[in-house]
This record gives C-alpha cells, structure tokens and sequence, in this order.
C-alpha cells in the first residue's frame, strides 16, 4: 500500500513539473504575443500623434489669423476637433474595417491641416508685414546738371552748386551732397531762373530732384532735355516714422495711387467705411484737385503734384478740404499693378465705349511713342502692362480723370473678384509677394481682421456708395514754384455735398 502511494505521489510529482514546464515554455510566447499587440497599438497611434500636432499647428495659424467672427470660430474648431477624434478612436477598435476608415481620416486630417498651415502660415506673415507698418522707406534720386556747352564733367564739379529752394527734402539732400564734393551751395527760389542760368552759364551747376527735373522741361515749351547734361545722379533713401494708427469702428482711408516716380498721385479715393452698420462710401477726387497743402504757408499744389511732399500731407490736406479725419492711407505703386495682375493670371476689363489710349504700352516711362492699346467695347481680358495702360488713360475720354478714376476702380474691383477663383491656390505664395510690393499702409492688422468678421456676418452684404466730386478748369502755380499748369478747381457744393455723405456713415 505505502509502495502504491509512492508511486502515485512520484507520479504526481512527475506530472507536476512537466506543467511547470509546459507553463514555463508558454510563456514566453504569450509574453511575445503581449509584446507584439503592444507594439502594433504604438505604431498604429504614432499617426494619430502626427495628426493631433498638425491640428494643433493649424488651430494656432487659424485663430491668430483672427477674421473669422466668435461663433464662426468656435464651430470651425469644434468641427476639426471632432473630425480628429473619430479618427484616433476608429483607429483603435478591432474591426478592420472600421480601423481603415480611421486611418483614412487621421491621413486626410494630416494632409489638410499640413496644407492649410502652409497657406496660413504665408497668410499671417503677409498681414504682418503689410498692416500696422510706422516706418516708411522712401528713395529719391537727385541729378547734378550742367549744359551741354559747358564743357564741365563730374571730375570738374567744385565751386557754387544752384539748387531750388522751394521743397522740404533739401536738408538731407544737401548733406549729402556736401559729402561727396567739396562746393558751396547757391539757393534759387525761381526754378526757371535757375534753369536759365545754367543754360546761360552764368551757373555752372544745379542740383535738383530728378522728378522736379523732368517736370520743368515738360511744362516749360522753352526748354529742351537734350539742352543739359546729367553728371552724376545722387540717391537718397528716407525713412520716415509716422504715427500708429489706433483701431476704429468708423473710418476713412486715403487711397493715393502713385506712379512709377513714386511722387506724382495719379489715384485718388477716400473709402469711408462703419464696420457696425456695413456701409461703405467711395468718393472720388480729380488728381488735378487744387487745394492747399497743409504744413506749407498756405500754399496750393494740385493732388497729383503732392506726391514730394509726402503722403501726410496729402491725408491733412484733402481731410481739411472735406472737413474730416482721415485716420489710415493705402499707398498704391501703379507699377507693381502689372506684377499683380499677371499673378492673377490676368482680368476682365469692361469698357462702355471703344478707345484708343494715347499712353504706350511701356513700363518705368513716359515716353508714349511705342505702340498704343487698342480696347473695344464690352469685355475683355487683358494683362499687367495693358491694365497699367488703362489706368494711365485721361486723355482718350470726354470725362478725363473722372473716367480714368473710375477706370482704376473697374480695375481693382477685377483683381478682387479674380483672387476668388481657386486657380489662384496654384500660386498663392507669389501672389502675396506681389501684392507686399503694390502698396504701402499704416492701417493696423486689427482693422483688416474687423472688415473680414463684418463681410463673414452680413454674408457680405456690404452698402456700398460711390460718389465723386467735380471742379472747373484753371491755370495756377504747382510744385511749389513759378511754373504754371492745367489745375481743377474744387466746386465746393459737390465737396460739401460729399462730405455729408462721409459724416453721415463715419461719425
């Protein structure tokens, strides 16, 4: 009996320890099998770590961007919020079906916000760099003359230089003149006088802002370009801090469209705009405006000719004919419009009437003896140097400047609507760089983020007015000197009657 229980109990024993090692051998494969599901759940939910961080990136991007209004932004985050988590929790489940779909998602996901951070990455930057700005750069370029029979060169200038002393640029300009050359400086306040006398050689040399040059041989019929000889050309490059704007509700915006010169203002708009009532108005004014610029005794210019004197000047100067604040500006380059609407891949142009310009289509000159454009009436598409053309056009019309104003409006409005066609996606980067170099502005990043919250809540509704003021023909001094030219002057009924209009939405 005890032998039989032995061998039951060495049996036991035996039987034991073969599960022991059965368990033993088992489990490291159920160790391995543990391991590797665990493994696979990591590498399954790396993607859904790579798309949680590109929505972050891109939720930062979006509500720094700021135009989207309170309730539109707190939707659109909570959408892409919940796109996000529907993805990682589809992910996890164990149909594989389900999980495919997941992964789908968590990919699109990825894609999308990688996609929408680049562009609102550019997007931001733009606004940043073009919006709130209080430096402004500026770069003139002075010539220092002689006439043609003088037989003097740049290796010979010393002695009286004449200059004109009639504009608010000649500090800085004289300093650097004194810098280069050893000479003594002779002030003239006659233009054409001190033109006179250099062809005359009474005096030897003049020194002179090359657009206040070009100007006085345009308008003065006595005197021929070729009569002079260019020594040397001088640059000098000006930065100007101007004040920074404060974020209004109500506002009024100085559009000045300049041209290649950078000094004369061939465009001239105020936008009044109420961000609480969505209404807008665009009055247009003449570019031969006379009126007085202010910060200069009393003296009139004509808009166009204001452009030396600074685009403050400007500002104060229309806002005191109109009796109003004008709180920003918008400084538009008309040679970079050609830039821009080639970005754009080109506009549609409608014309009320067939015409033939009198400018050429040439870039960076006046000089209108190349081929001319030829527009017919309706519609049409045309590119950068063609626009440039358009918006240069006065003199092919009955209603002069009035029609070339509206013209530009035609013009910008057509940029506008072509920056909507999603074709533009293609080269949006560009775009942007074009347009950095179309304008300069002091209007705070804020403002531009209002109008858009505005345009998103009323569906773009806006109210928009246009109205223009007129004028009757004169024959008055410009640029600050004895010349004379073509000038409007204003009819106050339509200023005032203008005016009211401003107040009436800007209060």
């Amino acid at each position: 009996m005890g032998k039989e229980q032995n061998v039951n109990e060495e049996k036991e024993e035996i039987k034991e320890t073969k599960e022991e090692k059965q368990e033993q051998e088992d489990k490291p494969v159920r160790h391995r099998k543990k391991y590797v599901k665990k493994k696979r759940f990591k590498k399954i939910n790396i993607l859904g770590l790579i798309s949680l961080i590109c929505l972050s990136v891109f939720l930062v991007l979006f509500v720094r961007m700021g135009v989207l209004p309170l309730p539109y932004l707190i939707v659109s985050i909570n959408l892409f919020i919940i796109f996000q988590v529907i993805g990682i929790v589809l992910i996890n489940v164990k149909k594989k079906a389900l999980k495919t779909i997941g992964i789908i998602l968590l990919c699109l996901s990825i894609l999308i916000n990688g996609a929408g951070s680049y562009y609102l990455y550019h997007t931001n930057k733009f606004l940043d760099d073009s919006f709130g700005n209080d430096v402004l750069i500026s770069t003139d370029t002075y010539y220092i003359v002689t006439s043609k029979t003088s037989g003097l060169t740049k290796d010979t200038i010393q002695n009286n230089v004449s200059y004109y002393d009639g504009t608010n640029k000649n500090e800085k300009a004289l300093k650097k003149i004194n810098e280069m050359y050893d000479v003594q400086m002779k002030p003239y306040v006659d233009l054409v006088l001190m033109f006179n006398d250099i062809l005359a050689n009474t005096a030897n040399y003049m020194y002179i802002e090359k657009n206040q040059f070009n100007y006085v041989i345009e308008l003065n019929d006595s005197l021929n370009k070729d009569d002079f000889v260019i020594l040397d050309k001088i640059d000098i490059k000006t930065k100007t801090t101007i004040k920074k704007a404060e974020v209004k509700d109500t506002f009024n915006i100085y559009v000045g469209g300049v041209d290649f010169t950078e000094n004369c203002v061939d465009f001239n708009m105020i936008i009044s705009i109420n961000t609480k009532t969505s209404a807008v108005v665009l009055t247009s004014i003449p570019r031969d405006y006379y009126i007085e610029a202010v910060g200069y005794n009393g003296a009139y210019d004509t808009l166009s000719f204001m452009g030396p004197y600074g685009i403050e000047t400007s500002m104060k100067s229309i806002g005191k004919l109109f009796d109003i604040d004008i709180d920003y500006f918008i400084k538009l380059n008309t040679t970079s419009l050609v830039e821009v609407v080639d970005k754009v891949g080109g506009i549609t142009y409608c014309s009320d009437e067939a015409f033939t310009t009198t400018h050429a289509l040439v870039l960076d000159t006046y000089d209108d003896r190349g081929q001319k454009l030829h527009v017919d009436k309706g519609c049409q598409e045309i590119n950068g140097i063609q626009a440039l053309t358009i918006a240069r056009e006065r003199n092919a019309f009955v209603g002069r400047d009035r029609v070339r104003q509206e013209n530009c409006r035609k013009i910008l409005l057509a940029i506008l609507k072509k920056l909507n066609n999603v074709n533009t996606i293609k080269n949006y980067t560009g775009i942007l760089d074009s347009f950095s170099n179309l304008y300069e502005t002091n209007i705070p990043k804020e403002v531009i983020s209002n109008i858009a919250k505005t345009t998103l809540n009323n569906k773009g509704n806006w109210n928009i007015t246009e109205q223009s003021v007129n004028g009757g023909d004169g024959f008055d001094y410009v640029h600050m000197s004895g010349l004379k030219s073509y000038v409007m002057i204003p009819d106050m009924n339509t200023v005032n009657a203008a005016s009211s209009k401003i107040k009436g939405i800007v209060k």
